[in-house]
């Protein structure tokens, strides 16, 4: 098949597309959203989203940095990392720039985008997993469990907001 192995900077930068596309999501679902709690909620969760990207921008740039590293075999993952990362890229929620905009249409209420938001984070979870478990410097490390934790707190806010709504 002849396809190469992903890098530490290329599922970073797959990290900073997911997020981006995740603002853009948050926005248009704050848009979509009548009720005043929800839009406050999904403008929160927007506003979150931007703060991952700072993490994940802050990250690239340090280990871009070191790109001259005598280490470099370090930046690119094993032959079934690097196919589990093009099979998440693939099959995420969002696989490439502007899937938001389609993902936001075919839901009806924000019951239905609630549930959607909650399969966005938890995807978002395991590909920050296995970024994490990649990953060989300690302080990239950081910066993704930091990342984990807070879409982590993302999944419990949204279940408990599904579930006041009956959903």
């Amino acid at each position: 098949m002849g396809m190469k192995n992903f890098s530490i900077l290329e599922a970073i930068e797959v990290a900073l597309m997911m997020e981006e596309e995740g603002i853009r999501f948050y926005t248009l679902a704050e848009q979509k959203a009548g009720d005043p709690e929800m839009k406050n909620l999904f403008a929160s969760l927007r506003d979150r989203e931007h703060q991952h990207i700072e993490t994940f921008r802050r990250l690239y740039s340090d280990l871009a940095a070191r790109e001259s590293d005598p280490d470099a075999e370090l930046w690119l993952l094993d032959p079934e990392v690097s196919s589990y990362f093009r099979a998440s890229v693939d099959s995420t929620v969002f696989p490439t720039k502007g899937s938001a905009d389609t993902a936001i249409a075919g839901l009806r209420d924000v019951t239905d985008i609630l549930r959607f938001a909650l399969r966005l984070e938890k995807e978002s979870i395991l590909f920050y997993h296995e970024l994490l478990a990649s990953s060989p410097w300690p302080e990239a490390k950081a910066l993704v469990e930091k990342v984990l934790a807070e879409e982590r707190r993302h999944v419990v806010f949204i279940h408990e907001k599904l579930a006041r709504l009956g959903g």
